[in-house]
This record gives structure tokens, sequence and C-alpha cells, in this order.
């Protein structure tokens, strides 16, 4: 209801303020509104994903400050121009200002109300826009429409837009094409998230790959690999629902795409091996496993014989389905059962290397702690790392090598093991067997960063450090992107300083090696036991 009248009363006031200001004025504003929402939506991808998605904490708001953004300084820039260029305004009797003049600014407000919704349902918040939800899930599970609004701006924006690009405005990448229904999209399907509302509802596309695609006569699977920047916030754990997923068919010409929704997902579960889910009921969600750097999701859709996938969407993200991926069978059903996310590094890849020792102490070469000995500092301190139930957990500090006694209410003694994870520490110091630094790591590729490999294959990035300097001892943890190369710091030669790196590790797991980069550096078998 709130949505609703605030909606209708800008749209009535957008109306009777061009009416008041004449026809002529409302004509080129509604002009100006046009091709500004047409440069805003042609601008949106490449300004929200190109340049506002580079800061991982502006993700989820990207997209709708992108569209917004733009369309208001271009439309601001549209009307100071033409009032320069036309200073003048042409008379019109009253009742055609009020008969013709009422409608253009009528239409202008429709545009201009619809961008913004589109552009603040891209937006991070929870599952409803002011208690309008559109389309979503049922009780069910299934996608459907679930409420109207009284003048749908969004629809008619939409619509129009999705004409124009194939149209006057045709190009090559038309939006009718490319992002069909893009309204559905705003309102609600990416914000329809786990927990109502308080899953990431944006991902970067570089962050997902499309691994394999199958089609049968009466369905299409999509093998979907992520990456770890889609997980939700900086988390270990990525989550998905059936809306924020759709898989979008070729089409040409003026015709629409087919969009289809999820019906049956396949992922990879902790006692190991792949199962199939229904998305049957609203309490089912994709969800990877904690800590790994990659995951393996199959999406099943329902599917009519020629049709051809283009895209599959992913939280707004768009990922070509390219042809020469897709292969035609008489059933998928062996694939949804039989397809998972095989190894990509075997236990073979270490046969031949160095086997670290392992030991219970921390200060062993590869160890299961969390503990950050030997620092022991105070939640009364100020720190620039950031610390969950006195845990540390994200940010970077140089702490004194000065020991001080802190009670124990007060300690701060160990990192934050993210649900389903553990912490896992490996010692790449100079003299330790899996330094990174010897003559076997300086073969890795430029950029390289040191992993952890289990028995299934599953890789494990770096996300943190305990560097031992002679200045003191600095703790970094970046749970959110993990390390880059650049992050890592460089031990002299000298051998006299140690550095430890921080990895998450999924609970029963089994590490059997550390890689740098494409390069084995050492074996081990690290048994990975959940927290007790």
């Amino acid at each position: 209801m709130i949505l609703n009248f605030i909606v209708l009363g800008f749209v009535l006031m957008i109306g009777y303020w061009w009416a008041n200001q004449g026809l002529f004025s409302a004509v080129i504003h509604l002009l100006c509104v046009i091709v500004a929402g047409a440069i805003a939506l042609a601008f949106w991808e490449p300004i929200g994903i190109g340049l506002f998605m580079k800061s991982s904490w502006f993700v989820s708001y990207a997209m709708g400050v992108a569209l917004v953004g733009t369309f208001t300084v271009t439309l601001f820039v549209l009307r100071l121009s033409s009032n320069l260029l036309i200073p003048g305004n042409l008379q019109f009797p009253k009742w055609a200002n009020v008969a013709f003049g009422y409608p253009v600014g009528l239409f202008a407000g429709v545009l201009t109300m619809g961008i913004t919704v589109i552009g603040l349902g891209m937006i991070q918040s929870q599952r409803t826009m002011l208690g309008f939800v559109g389309q979503g899930r049922a009780a069910s599970g299934s996608i459907r429409q679930l409420s109207s609004m009284w003048v749908p701006v969004h629809k008619l924006t939409a619509e129009f837009y999705g004409q124009l690009s194939v149209g006057s405005l045709g190009t090559s990448a038309p939006l009718r094409h490319y992002n069909p229904d893009v309204h559905l999209q705003a309102a609600s399907l990416v914000r329809d998230s786990y927990r109502n509302g308080r899953g990431q509802v944006a991902m970067r596309p570089s962050q997902a790959i499309v691994d394999g695609a199958w089609v049968c006569p009466d369905r299409c699977v999509i093998k979907v690999r992520f990456g770890r920047g889609a997980r939700d916030f900086g988390s270990q754990q990525m989550t998905l629902s059936a809306a924020q997923v759709r898989l979008i068919s070729h089409a040409g010409g003026t015709s629409r795409p087919a969009v289809v929704f999820p019906v049956r997902w396949r992922q990879e579960v902790s006692d190991g091996g792949g199962r199939v889910f229904a998305f049957d009921d609203l309490s089912h969600y994709v969800t990877t496993l904690p800590g790994r750097e990659t995951s393996d999701v199959l999406f099943e859709f329902p599917w009519r014989e020629g049709l051809v996938p283009r895209f599959i969407q992913i939280k707004n993200a768009r990922l070509e389905v390219r042809l020469t991926q897709i292969e035609t069978l008489p059933d998928c059903n062996p694939v949804m059962r039989g397809v998972g996310s095989g190894p990509t590094i075997t236990v073979e890849n270490f046969a031949g290397t160095p086997r670290l020792p392992i030991s219970r102490s921390p200060y062993g070469a590869i160890s299961l702690t969390a503990s950050t000995s030997p620092v022991i500092a105070s939640s009364n301190m100020s720190l620039q790392i950031k610390n969950i139930d006195h845990k540390l957990s994200e940010g970077k500090h140089l702490f004194s090598r000065e020991r001080k006694s802190v009670s124990r209410a007060m300690r701060i003694d160990s990192f934050y093991e993210p649900a389903g994870t553990r912490v896992v520490q490996v010692d790449v110091s100079r003299n330790s067997p899996g330094s990174i630094f010897s003559a076997a790591a300086q073969q890795a590729a430029e950029g390289s960063v040191p992993m952890l490999v289990d028995s299934n294959g599953h890789t494990y990035s770096a996300v943190g450090y305990v560097y031992e300097k002679p200045k003191g001892i600095e703790i970094r943890i970046e749970p959110a992107t993990g390390l880059s190369a650049d992050q890592i710091p460089h031990l002299p030669s000298s051998g006299n300083q140690k550095l430890r790196v921080i990895f998450y590790v999924s609970e029963n797991s089994q590490i059997i090696g550390l890689q740098y980069g494409d390069v084995s550096l050492a074996r081990c078998t690290l048994d990975i036991t959940p927290k007790s």
C-alpha cells in the first residue's frame, strides 16, 4: 500500500507539474526522459559491473546505484542543455495544455518512477519493497506473481524500452533479449534470497562460469562453477534461491525469449559425493560447502524441444551458454545423478614432493589450530582488525612483541572459524619444508598464492597470515577475497623471520598437500575434524 501511494502520487504530481508548464515543455521533458532512460540502460552494466563492482563491499548496491545514478545525471544534463538551447516556449490554449500536456507529463512520470523502482529493486534490502513483492516464490517453491502494483510503472517502463531495444533504438545486445522482464528481476526475484532477503542479491559475473550444458526433450541442465567471490557477504558459503536463477533462450528479431526457473539442483554434500534436491519448498536453497575455493552446481530447468539456451542469469549476473558447450541427450536424468564437481587435483600431483611434518603445536609446519600465538590481545585495545566473539575475523594490525597479562574475559587469542570450517595454519617461511620462497616455488606463475588441496581435489586459498618481524607481529585476514599475491609478505633471505599462512578448510575433509599456484610444494595427511 505504501509503495502504491508513493508511486501513484509522484506520477500524478509530475503530470500536473508539466501540464502547468505547458504542452511544449512537457513534450521536451518527455523526450529528455526517454533519452536519459535509454542511455542509463545502455550504460547500466558497463558502469555497474565494470566500475562499481570493483569494490567488494559495494557489489550488492552497484547495479541499482548505476541505473538510478546514470539516469538522474543524464536527465539533469539533458534538461539543462534543452533549457539553454530552447529558452522560449510555445503558447497553447489552456485546454490544450491540460488535455494533452497532462498525459504527456504522466508518461514522463511513469518512465521516471519505473526506472527508479527497477533501480531500487536491485539494491540489497529485504525481500519486500515497502511491503510490495511482485513476483517471487510461493509456499510450494514455484515462481509466480504474488502481488501487483496499482500502476505497474516498472513493467510499463521495461516493456517500453524492451520494444525500443529491438526497434528504433535497436542494438546488438537488446534489452528484450539480454535481460528480458527486467522489472520482474527488480520486483522482486533477485531479492527473494535466503532468510527473507538476508542473502546477497548480486554477484560479479566473473565469479561464476558455465561449465557444461545438456538439452533433453523436456528439460535442460546447466552446470555452473562458482568462485569464492560468489559467497554471501564475504562468508565462507553461498546461498541461492530458485527465484535468483533463470535460463534464457535464444531469440531473434522482435520475438521474446523463453525464460524458465530451475526445478531441481545437484550439489556436493558434506558426507561426500553429490545429491539432487528439488526447489519445492520455501526453505530449499542451494548452499555450497563452507571454505571451498570453487563449487559446482547443476541446475535443471523445464524446457521445450527446439529451444536453445543462451544465458543463465544468477543474482542478475548474466553468464553465456556457448553453443559449443551444449550437448543434446535423450534423457537428462543420468546427468543429474552422475555429473558432479569432479576433482581437479589428485593425490598423484604430489608424488615425489617432500612430506610436511604434522604437529599438534601452533608452531608446526602445518597444524589444525585457530590460535593467534604468540599474539594475545585484549578487547580493550584499539585494533584495526575486527573480532567476532573475541576472535579475530577481518582486517590488518601490527601487534607489539611485548607480552602483557590479559584477563580471560577480555582475551583475544584465536581466529574466528565460520560455521562448517576450521582454521589450518602452514609455516611457509624460508626454512620450512612448505616454504613459498624455495627454488621449486619460484617455478610457479607470477601472481600465485598458497593453496591447500584435499583428497577430493578441492582447493582452499590463503585468507590471512601471521608475520613475525623485528618490529612486531603483523596479522592480516581477508575472508571475503582471500590474499592476493601482492598482499603476502616477502621474507628476507636471512631466514630469521617467520610467516604462517591461514586457511579456512571445510570440516570432515582431509588435506593431502600444499600448492603454490600450479606447483606442488609438499604433501601431508591432515584430517579436518569438526569443532567439538
